[in-house]
């Protein structure tokens, strides 16, 4: 290939493959590689004859602008002609791979103007420039097969695009002009930062929409227990004071009849109501309420579930935030032992307790399966994950409103929740023997 011949495709080449590198973390449509190449070799041989026969303009700036928004507009059609994503999405994507492109123009010009021109150095660069971008941005940005845009994205995207487009001409103009290099320097310096901060802006836009979407989740969990606990709370009271009642109308019924066979059904009777009446008392209202709640899910569910807790240690915390700290970590560990196949192994142990002035939240459970940890959580098995796997970053969000930590684990098929709270400095002098158990 002589260097006349390249140099009428070089350009339509470069676009081409970082409209692949951005198309790679993407849905393609259905025989992609026959599209790819048929299209290339399209877009290549119509390069060729637009460079043979027109060639590059070499007067006005706005002519040398339109030159390469032409072969824009080209790879726009390449891109929608492969990959299966929205108008807009084809648009990002083009925009994104000339910015990288671009880029990695500008590193290779610097490099030729202080060091001359190599062909192995060239392909290096670019090789470089463009893995560095799919690594950094391209794998980034890209969600589901689909690049998640809008009118707000591209936008000012396309407007810094076309800023470094007149830096580059201006920066060849001062080149050409003056034979200036360190000015031609600080142009295409200037031109490869523009691009970077069009790719790097829309990283860090991705990245805070992500972890608002989090908070959501999280604020989103954190309501929903909070109003379960005052729905849990009054009918826990209501439940009290009927069972309350009933069991003395029974003993008061039993006491009318001298039928043996009637008093022992109604001593059946009292003691099947019985259940609902043993609250556990921890010394906290709200502990109170989530233990009784999820105790008797529990138990109408075959789990057996051991409580040790000094309730009194967690008064200096908000009662919401204390029922859905408890709420969605027995929530968790109810969710892991129902899917155990041997019922024998169906226990979540519950401790909370005071330790060299820290207070120890313990809970934990068997479970099935492999689990994955991602940044110290486990993360959820479920399909649907809009709200779901919000519960444990709920939980070390709460933990560290209160300075504290939380960790995982999991070795032998045991699922361990440790989370570690200070105690308040009015709190040193710890009640005794105030631990409920159940």
């Amino acid at each position: 290939m002589t260097m006349e011949f390249w140099e009428k495709l070089a350009y339509m080449v470069q676009l081409l493959l970082a409209c692949q590198v951005f198309m790679f973390p993407i849905r393609k449509r259905r025989k992609y590689g026959l599209l790819s190449i048929s299209g290339a070799v399209f877009l290549l041989s119509a390069s060729y004859l637009v460079n043979t026969y027109i060639g590059e303009p070499s007067g006005g700036k706005i002519t040398l602008l339109f030159y390469w928004i032409f072969f824009l507009i080209f790879c726009l059609f390449y891109v929608w002609f492969c990959a299966e994503i929205s108008y807009g999405e084809v648009i990002y994507c083009v925009v994104c791979a000339s910015a990288m492109q671009h880029t990695a123009y500008d590193v290779y010009q610097i490099y030729f103007l202080l060091a001359g021109k190599y062909p192995a150095v060239y392909v290096m660069i670019y090789g470089a420039v463009y893995f560095l971008y799919y690594y950094f941005f391209a794998r980034k940005l890209a969600a589901d097969g689909r690049y998640r845009v809008g009118r707000e994205d591209i936008f000012p995207m396309a407007t810094i695009l076309l800023f470094v487009w007149l830096l580059t001409i201006l920066g060849r103009s001062a080149q050409y002009a003056d034979g200036n290099e360190l000015n031609c320097i600080i142009y295409l310096l200037a031109d490869g930062l523009c691009c970077y901060h069009i790719l790097w802006g829309q990283v860090r836009q991705r990245e805070k929409l992500r972890l608002l979407r989090e908070l959501d989740g999280i604020t989103y969990v954190w309501s929903q227990q909070k109003e379960q606990y005052l729905i849990t709370q009054e009918t826990i009271d209501i439940i009290n004071r009927k069972c309350h009642d009933l069991r003395h109308q029974i003993r008061g019924l039993s006491k009318m009849t001298d039928e043996v066979e009637r008093s022992r059904y109604l001593q059946e009777i009292e003691e099947a109501v019985m259940i609902y009446d043993t609250a556990v008392k921890t010394g906290n209202a709200a502990l109170d309420t989530v233990l009784m709640e999820k105790g008797l899910f529990c138990r109408s569910h075959g789990i057996q579930w051991t409580c040790m807790a000094d309730g009194a240690l967690l008064d200096f915390m908000e009662v919401g935030d204390i029922y859905a700290m408890f709420g969605n970590a027995i929530d968790n560990a109810i969710a892991a032992v129902l899917e155990l196949q041997d019922k024998e192994k169906r226990i979540i142990s519950i401790r909370v307790f005071c330790q060299q002035k820290m207070i120890m939240i313990q809970v934990q459970n068997y479970y099935e399966g492999h689990l994955k940890f991602i940044d110290g959580l486990p993360q959820t098995t479920k399909k649907e994950r809009d709200f779901h796997g919000y519960g444990m970053k709920s939980l070390r969000y709460t933990a560290e409103k209160y300075n504290g930590t939380l960790t995982t684990a999991a070795e032998n098929q045991i699922f361990s929740l440790h989370i570690l709270l200070p105690l308040p400095v009015a709190d040193i002098v710890i009640p005794q023997n105030t631990a409920g158990n159940a």
